[in-house]
C-alpha cells in the first residue's frame, strides 16, 4: 500500500472513532511529516484524502479541522461480507417504472445531469448545419470522422488507440449488450461489483448467465482478494467492472488495484469489462487512467458514453477491445446495423479543437460544487444513523438509512407524492442494500428540489425502525 494511503488509513480511522472531537484541529502537515518520517508531499495526498471524504476541513489560514456530524455521517458504508452467487436476475419492476416516469419528472432516480451543465445552444447550431449526405446508411463501426475525433481525444488514456479500433454504439447500454451477446453463454458466470448499475442484470438475465457479486469496497472498488478467490474456485467467464466512479458508491480504484485487476483476468482469461461511463467526470484534476494503461490484455473490453458529460439524447457511446473487434462488430451488425449518423456527424464537429476538454473542465467544477450543496443538506435533513458515501465524481449519491430502515417502502411512499428514487435493491440480485438508496446531485439544488428532498428525508425518518435504542452510525447492507 502506498505511504499516502495508509496514512490516510490511519487518520481516517482516528476521525471515525471520534479521536479528534468536531472542529478539533488535526496536527500539523509538517508536525505529521517528522512524526511519520515522511515527505510533507506525501502528508498533503493523504490530508486531501481525507478532504475528499468529507471527514476534514481546510481552513484558509492554514490547517485541518474535524467536521462535524449532525444527522447523517460521511463515509460509513460497509460493504457485504462475502461473495454471492445470485439466482433470480429478473430486476423488480421498480426499474422498469424508474425508466418511464424518470424521464418527464426531474426527480432523484435516473442519472442525468442538469441541462444547464450542457452546450445545448452549440450543439443545436450543429445540427442546424448539417448537410444532407447523412440520409444514407453509416458504417456499422461509426462515422470514420468521429472514430478519429474520439481517438484523438482518448489516445493518452489509451495509449495505442487507432480509429480502426474504436466502435460506435448507442450509448453505452448498446455496448454492454454487445459484450454480453458476444461473449456470454448460458450457464456462463460473470462477475459483478455489488452492488452495481442495475441495467446489467437485464443483459445477464437474457443470456442465461449466472451472476458471482464481489461486494465493492469503500473507495476502492472491487475487492480483489474475494475475486482472487473466485477465480481460483472456477472459470469466470467474464468481469464487469467501473474502475472509475463507479454507479452507485462512486469509488475510484487505486492504480495499483487496477493493475491487479488487469493481472487476474489475464491469467484466468476472463473477458474483462470496463465501462467507463463516468471517468470523464472524476472530480480530481488529473483524470484517472484506464485499465488499459495496466498491460496490453488482448480481451480487455473498453466501453464510455457521451451521454453523461455531453447529451443524454444524443445515445452515442463507444468501445474498443485489442482483441476482440471482429466479435464485437459482428454482434455490432445483429443489433442495430450502424448507429444515428446525425449525432454522430455533430458529435464528431464538437470534439474538434479545445471545446470538449474545456466543457468537462466546467461540468466537473460545478457538480464538486452541487455535490457539497446536497451534503451540506442531507447531513442536516437524513434521520440519525445515516450514512452518505462521497463519491470521486459524477452524479450520483449513495445513501444508508439508519439499520433496519426498508428503502424500498420509502420508494414507494415517495413515488405516491412524486418523489422519485432509485432503492438500493435494484442495484444487486441479493438483499444486501435494502437500507440503501441512491440520488442524482447532477441537477442544481434548486428550491423545488430542496422541498422534494427535505419531504424525503422526512419520509424516511418518519419510517425509521424504532427500537428503544438510538440507531448505529454506520450502514450495514
Amino acid at each position: 500500500m502506498p505511504k499516502y494511503r495508509a496514512l490516510y488509513e490511519r487518520y481516517r480511522g482516528l476521525l471515525e472513532s471520534g479521536a479528534f472531537a468536531a472542529g478539533e484541529r488535526l496536527p500539523s502537515l509538517r508536525a505529521v511529516a517528522g512524526e511519520e518520517g515522511l515527505g510533507l508531499n506525501t502528508v498533503r495526498a493523504a490530508f486531501g484524502l481525507l478532504e475528499d471524504e468529507g471527514l476534514v476541513r481546510a481552513h484558509e489560514r492554514g490547517g485541518y479541522y474535524a467536521r462535524p456530524r449532525p444527522g447523517a455521517s460521511l463515509g460509513a458504508y460497509r460493504p457485504p461480507p462475502s461473495l454471492r452467487e445470485a439466482e433470480g436476475l429478473s430486476a423488480a419492476g421498480k426499474i422498469e417504472y424508474l425508466l418511464a416516469a424518470g424521464g418527464r419528472r426531474a426527480g432523484f432516480a435516473l442519472a442525468e445531469p442538469d441541462p444547464a451543465l450542457l452546450p445545448s445552444a452549440r450543439l443545436e447550431r450543429l445540427y442546424a448545419a448539417l448537410a444532407g449526405s447523412w440520409i444514407a446508411y453509416g458504417d456499422p463501426a461509426g462515422e470514420e470522422e468521429l472514430r478519429r475525433r474520439i481517438t484523438s481525444t482518448y489516445r493518452r488514456l489509451h495509449g495505442s488507440l487507432e480509429p480502426g479500433d474504436v466502435i460506435v454504439t448507442g450509448g453505452a447500454t448498446e455496448a454492454i449488450a454487445l459484450a454480453v451477446r458476444a461473449f456470454v453463454r448460458p450457464g456462463d458466470a460473470v462477475a459483478l461489483e455489488s452492488p452495481t448499475y442495475y441495467d446489467y442484470y437485464r443483459h445477464l438475465a437474457a443470456a442465461g448467465a449466472r451472476v458471482v457479486e464481489v461486494p465493492v469496497q469503500p473507495g476502492r472498488g472491487m475487492d480483489l482478494g474475494l475475486l482472487e478467490r473466485r477465480l481460483r474456485l472456477g472459470r469466470l467467464a467474464m468481469i464487469i467492472a467501473q474502475p472509475n466512479v463507479q454507479n452507485p458508491t462512486g469509488a475510484t480504484m487505486p492504480d495499483a488495484d487496477k493493475r491487479d485487476l488487469v493481472e487476474l483476468a489475464a491469467r484466468s482469461g476472463a473477458v474483462l469489462v470496463q465501462d467507463d461511463a463516468y471517468g470523464d467526470l472524476a472530480f480530481p484534476r488529473e483524470r484517472p487512467a484506464n485499465l488499459s494503461a495496466f498491460g496490453g490484455y488482448e480481451r480487455l473490453v473498453y466501453l464510455s458514453s457521451f451521454s453523461k458529460s455531453l447529451a443524454p439524447g444524443l445515445r452515442i457511446g463507444w468501445m474498443s477491445s485489442p482483441g476482440l473487434r471482429d466479435e464485437l462488430i459482428k454482434a455490432k451488425g445483429l443489433s442495430s446495423l450502424a448507429t444515428n449518423r446525425p449525432a454522430q456527424l455533430v458529435l464528431a464537429a464538437y470534439l474538434e479543437g479545445p471545446a470538449f476538454r474545456r466543457h468537462l473542465g466546467a461540468m466537473r467544477a460545478a457538480l464538486a460544487a452541487q455535490l457539497e450543496d446536497y451534503l451540506g443538506f442531507l447531513e442536516e435533513a437524513l434521520p440519525e444513523g445515516s450514512t452518505l458515501l462521497r463519491p470521486s465524481g459524477g452524479c450520483l449519491l449513495w445513501i444508508g438509512l439508519p439499520e433496519g430502515s426498508d428503502a424500498s417502502a420509502l420508494f414507494e411512499s415517495a413515488a405516491r407524492e412524486g418523489i422519485l428514487v432509485a432503492p438500493g435493491e435494484l442495484f444487486s440480485a441479493n438483499p444486501y442494500f435494502r437500507g440503501h438508496l441512491r440520488i442524482n446531485f447532477g441537477r442544481r439544488l434548486s428550491p423545488s428540489r430542496r422541498a422534494q428532498l427535505a419531504r424525503l428525508c422526512a419520509l424516511a425518518g418518519a419510517a425509521r425502525p424504532r427500537r428503544g435504542r438510538r440507531p448505529s452510525l454506520s450502514s450495514s447492507p
